[in-house]
């Protein structure tokens, strides 16, 4: 968190929640119900770290940061002694989406709330004597019953703390995967002693990614012969059919093999590509540049002499030149017809238009076009209108 001090790898403390004193704090005592939930994670379950209502919170709302309050935060009532809150939020667990949380308090003692799979004693498991204390674990469970919004509790041993024992995590949700928001510290009662925030992100983007280069500082592959070199060396997995997703600047050996006069589409930047090393025929699979992303445009324009257009989009350069094609051209075809758009030509770039980014410049078609139309049909003469087809990648 962008507040925290060193020593604070998640919990904020000192907020005013006197009654919030642990969490994920690196010089905390790690609990089993912190290491399960990095686990989960792992396996992409967790709470999503977005607002029900207003996704630019996110970017800069006053409880994106905070500890205490918003998605799925457990926290105290200070009204009541035996209650506290779960606030509104979206949790993924094993792949689906799950709303929790709400504005109403909810009861340590409600029966409910505690899942028959993980409390066979239900409530009676709660500290009913002097000096008892147990934990109780706030997890996501969309077994649990009407009205608790996925929620249940999961309760602890309890123990006499006047004997020197300190209460133990519960482990029955462990039969299944499950998110855990908070532990509660259960005295006598039943008294909502202590929430303790175990909540674990996770991101719904941005997604970083570390973009390849050699020693030169150039863009390269990760592997770059999969036919000498195995993926992972020697093991058990299927070598031939791994691969990588990682991102690097187009403009590299391979690919795409582009003669010196080329552009890569998108040189300059950072795009997302896929290693795979799954051999096609008697070649390795090699790399494949999946962004930008091509798409494809036509528009049409009147056309009354020179003078300039603007296209929507920035047509992609040609990749490799050939004696057809020029380095610096575009993918781009044109056509100019009659007002009727019965008849009409095909234009050259380079002779006819020029293009830069999205402005294209016409020449005068009328003298510099060799009109192969003659009566009849009736040659093509201005103003009439100008087609383009192009490729380009969004912007």
């Amino acid at each position: 968190m962008g507040t925290t001090g060193l020593n604070e790898g998640h919990e904020k403390t000192g907020t005013g929640a006197t009654w919030q004193s642990d969490g994920l704090r690196d010089s905390d005592v790690i609990s089993t119900a912190t290491l399960t939930n990095f686990t989960e994670r792992g396996l992409l379950n967790g709470v999503l770290p977005i607002s029900l209502t207003n996704y630019s919170q996110d970017a800069g709302g006053s409880d994106r940061n905070n500890p205490i309050a918003g998605n799925c935060c457990v926290r105290k009532n200070t009204g009541g002694t035996k209650s506290f809150f779960v606030d509104a939020g979206v949790v993924s667990l094993d792949g689906m989406f799950y709303t929790v949380g709400s504005a109403s308090s909810l009861d340590i003692d409600t029966a409910g709330l505690y899942n028959s799979r993980f409390n066979p004693l239900g409530v009676a498991g709660l500290p009913s004597a002097v000096n008892e204390e147990a934990w109780v674990l706030v997890i996501v469970d969309p077994e649990s019953g009407a009205g608790t919004n996925n929620i249940s509790l999961v309760c602890g041993q309890k123990v006499n703390t006047g004997t020197g024992a300190f209460p133990q995590m519960p482990s029955a949700h462990l039969v299944k995967q499950s998110v855990v928001l908070a532990a509660i510290r259960v005295t006598n009662g039943p008294v909502v002693s202590m929430v303790e925030d175990k909540r674990v992100f996770i991101r719904g983007g941005p997604y970083p990614v570390t973009k390849m280069i050699n020693a030169s500082g150039a863009g390269t592959d990760p592997i770059n012969n999969l036919v000498t070199t195995p993926s992972l060396g020697a093991g058990t997995l299927p070598e031939s059919g791994l691969g990588l997703f990682y991102a690097r600047d187009p403009a590299g050996s391979s690919p795409p093999v582009v003669a010196s006069s080329g552009t890569s589409h998108g040189a300059g930047q950072t795009h997302l590509f896929f290693q795979s090393d799954q051999a096609v025929g008697a070649s390795s699979g090699g790399a494949y540049q999946i962004t930008p992303i091509h798409r494809q445009s036509k528009e049409v324009y009147a056309y009354a002499g020179p003078g300039t257009i603007s296209l929507k989009f920035s047509p992609l350069p040609i990749e490799v030149p050939s004696l057809l094609s020029v380095a610096g051209y575009t993918l781009t075809t044109a056509v100019w017809s009659d007002s009727t758009r019965a008849t009409s030509v095909s234009l050259a770039e380079g002779l006819h238009f020029t293009i830069s980014g999205k402005t294209v410049t016409m020449s005068d078609l009328a003298t510099n076009l060799v009109n192969p139309y003659t009566n009849p049909p009736a040659p093509i003469a201005p103003p009439g209108f100008v087609e383009f087809y192009y490729t380009h990648a969004g912007y």
